[in-house]
């Protein structure tokens, strides 16, 4: 097995820490062949936590340092994980001119004028919602990746019939739109932090990969760290065991992702 990862932050989004060179050489530590930095993206407005707009060439300066520097021991990979909204389409477009790929972090979905956020969906309403703005954010087609696409579960803990239709709109645009699915090692640690018990992980949610494995999608493992010393852990371990259960069988390069001229 290849060890790679895709989805890994640094001490600019304000909630990880690290820089780009901490992740590299402890990627390099545990064998890995490929890794892509993609720290949460400054967007042109609105207010998260994030990085500033003004870190964002520093960003890409220290990633292409690290690729020069670790040359022929591992590939390194220049990414951002951004939000989605519609109105920001010119900016997307201007990232997509400077990354290998672009991560859709679905955190947040606009409604009646509101931003709401992912993790305090309570209701059936909200479920759809999310989906029917994940299913836009997919057929943009800015992105390669979607991170955590089960996220809308961490909150809301009741498998109903809204949560069967919206991981069947989400995986018929992933489908059609041929995006990467990923399964994020992060949420098991979040499951672990709050001391969650019971069978279910705040995600992976496995009812909704269950219905993901029907369906003809590619699919990836993200360690999602926001700390280098988790690049390799317990948690990658048990989503990667999570994956095998389902008989799913993510893919293991960004060969398989996009063709991209790759430094080397």
């Amino acid at each position: 097995m290849k060890k790679t990862n895709f989805h890994t932050h640094n001490y600019r989004c304000g909630h990880a820490v690290g820089n780009v060179e901490d992740y590299v050489k402890e990627a390099i530590k545990h064998n890995y062949t490929e890794l892509g930095i993609s720290d949460h993206s400054p967007l042109p407005d609105y207010c998260f936590d994030r990085m500033g707009m003004d870190e964002l060439e520093g960003y890409f300066e220290e990633i292409e340092m690290a690729q020069k520097k670790y040359k022929g021991k591992i590939k390194i990979y220049k990414s951002l994980e951004a939000e989605y909204f519609p109105e920001f389409s010119e900016f997307y477009e201007k990232l997509k001119t400077k990354l290998d790929y672009l991560l859709l972090g679905l955190h947040l979905y606009p409604k009646n004028g509101k931003i709401n956020d992912a993790w305090a969906i309570k209701d059936d309403e909200g479920v759809i919602d999310y989906a029917y703005f994940m299913k836009d954010a997919i057929e943009s087609n800015y992105f390669e990746i979607v991170a955590h696409p089960d996220v809308f579960m961490a909150g809301y803990r009741n498998w109903t019939e809204a949560c069967i239709e919206a991981t069947h709109i989400i995986c018929r645009a992933a489908e059609k739109m041929d995006i990467v699915l990923e399964i994020n090692a992060n949420g098991i640690r979040k499951t672990e932090e709050k001391n969650i018990k019971g069978d279910r992980y705040l995600y992976p949610y496995k009812e909704f990969w269950e219905i993901v494995a029907e369906y003809n999608i590619r699919t990836i493992i993200g360690s999602d760290c926001h700390d280098y010393k988790m690049i390799e852990d317990e948690a990658i371990q048990k989503v990667r065991e999570f994956a095998r259960e389902l008989n799913i069988y993510p893919i293991e390069t960004i060969f398989q992702i996009i063709k991209i001229k790759i430094i080397i």
